[in-house]
């Protein structure tokens, strides 16, 4: 197959995924989101492997377009929500036998779940400023049913607060996408094109104020988006209320759609606005959403908005590593979108898992975890330690090379406060999990007893193989795809 026909294959499994769930019969559900979304994993994996080989892939006109910088986020994408999809079928059904969900609600589950993947994977292989506004924009409208999944009272606030917030900074964000293209009128002569490959070859003469300004327009809406302070309110509501395996895909995966655009419009602006002003605002809004994250890791009670104050936490820290500039600290960041994003995915299998049993999401209200369930329990602290950044895990390298990168660069005072964010970070997410785990129930509280099927720990046990064999050493394509981002990023 072609480049050109593998770009458009990737974006047709999942719409034709959703188009049997809506029509098929409700036995046929699982297997096509185990079956299309594993054929998506595949064909992304070509894909990234051919992007990293040679030059970027492009067609129709540079409208669909991936090159190593996409690569990183389709890779994120791909993996998290084939996961995620099996992950899914092991957990609704769970949901059926407790009677949690109704039996017609699955294929709307279904439905929506594969239109919201073909919507992330848009984002990833647009080569158009505006299809990629389209493409993360439309991520909220997919992804909202599905915040909204159970129905309560909770989960349409979640879902609305959701809609507001982004649908909003995405119309910042365009704004900026327009000053953007306004900046280079002048050099792109009587064309019209959007494309990126365009705006990137006349990025050099794009007027500097113009572009600067848009990059800061984007920076806060896609930000909020992104789950940056403080436009990142909606995310610890929609993470409490959503279904376990959406959270996995919302933090995993989605939030890094709004980074690419980010750091997008970040290489189109730099050359003309040049790259140190730029990086002072993702500084600047990086350590915020680290403190900010921090310190509501330390007061929380829910571990499912836990979690969420931990995606805010890393995607500052990602951000801050990109503000640095350092080659060193460059990689690192990149390397924090793969491992934070598998990681976090590992999280929510395994709170799920706890959810499914204990039916609560209060710190206070599970205990005697590596009694009752020894295997979660063993998903549990792993991924615990790992997110915090503890080694030998991959979140541990990527926030090495981002500290050592800002010593590299003589920054040692930001250096110190992002250790110092991360070893209080450190502390205020592992003491849950390890109460939790290791606590004893009270005698008066019934236990019980036995893991759930191995359907549902499967991908959990698969995704903490994967972050701690990064962790100890980074694969050859994935330390070339790695480099290709930086190159972008760079240029």
């Amino acid at each position: 197959m072609t480049n050109a026909g593998l770009l458009v294959a990737v974006l047709v499994v999942p719409l034709l995924a959703a188009l049997l769930s809506l029509v098929l019969k409700p036995r046929w559900l699982y297997g096509v989101a185990a079956i299309f979304e594993a054929a998506t994993l595949g064909i992304a994996l070509t894909l990234i492997t051919l992007a990293v080989q040679g030059p970027a892939l492009d067609c129709f006109g540079h409208w669909l377009y991936l090159d190593g910088l996409s690569g990183v986020v389709l890779l994120v994408v791909a993996v998290v929500s084939s996961l995620a999809s099996i992950y899914s079928i092991g957990y609704l059904r769970h949901e059926l036998r407790e009677g949690a969900v109704r039996a017609d609600e699955l294929r709307k589950y279904f439905v929506v779940l594969h239109l919201f993947v073909f919507t992330m994977i848009a984002v990833t292989v647009s080569g158009n400023l505006g299809m990629l506004w389209t493409a993360i924009s439309a991520t909220t409208l997919a992804s909202a049913p599905l915040v909204d999944f159970y129905g309560s009272h909770q989960s349409l606030e979640a879902a609305w607060k959701f809609i507001v917030l982004t649908v909003t900074g995405s119309l910042v964000a365009l704004f900026g996408f327009l000053l953007l293209y306004q900046s280079g009128v002048g050099a792109l002569g009587n064309s019209y094109d959007f494309s990126i490959p365009v705006l990137a070859g006349a990025a050099g003469h794009l007027s500097p104020v113009l572009a600067g300004t848009a990059f800061l327009l984007v920076l806060v809406g896609f930000g909020t988006k992104a789950g940056l302070a403080p436009m990142h309110t909606w995310l610890p509501d929609a993470h409490s209320q959503a279904p376990s395996p959406v959270c996995a895909m919302l933090s995993g995966a989605e939030l890094n759609c709004a980074l690419l655009g980010i750091f997008r419009v970040y290489t189109l602006a730099a050359p003309a606005a040049g790259a140190a002003p730029l990086r002072s605002g993702l500084l600047a809004f990086g350590l915020l959403s680290m403190a900010v994250g921090v310190i509501f890791l330390i007061s929380q009670r829910d571990f499912k908005r836990l979690l969420a104050y931990s995606s805010v936490e890393q995607i500052g820290l990602i951000c801050v590593g990109v503000g640095i500039g350092t080659p060193l600290a460059l990689l690192g960041a990149l390397l924090l979108i793969v491992a934070h994003g598998l990681t976090k995915c590992l999280m929510f299998f395994a709170t799920g898992n706890l959810l499914l049993r204990f039916r609560t999401t209060a710190i206070s209200g599970v205990r005697g975890v590596v009694q009752a369930m020894p295997w979660t329990a063993t998903l549990l602290v792993g991924g615990a330690l790992a997110i915090a950044g503890a080694p030998p895990f991959g979140v541990f390298i990527a926030e090495l090379s981002i500290i050592t990168g800002a010593l590299a660069g003589h920054l040692w005072v930001l250096a110190a406060a992002v250790a110092g964010l991360l070893l209080v970070g450190f502390i205020a997410m592992v003491a849950p999990f390890h109460t939790m785990t290791f606590s004893r129930r009270a005698d008066s509280e019934a236990v019980v007893m036995g893991d759930l099927n191995l359907l549902i720990l499967a991908p959990a046990l698969a995704l903490l193989a994967v972050i701690l064999v990064i962790g100890v050493w980074v694969p050859g394509p994935l330390e070339d795809l790695l480099h290709s981002a930086a190159s972008v990023m760079g240029r």
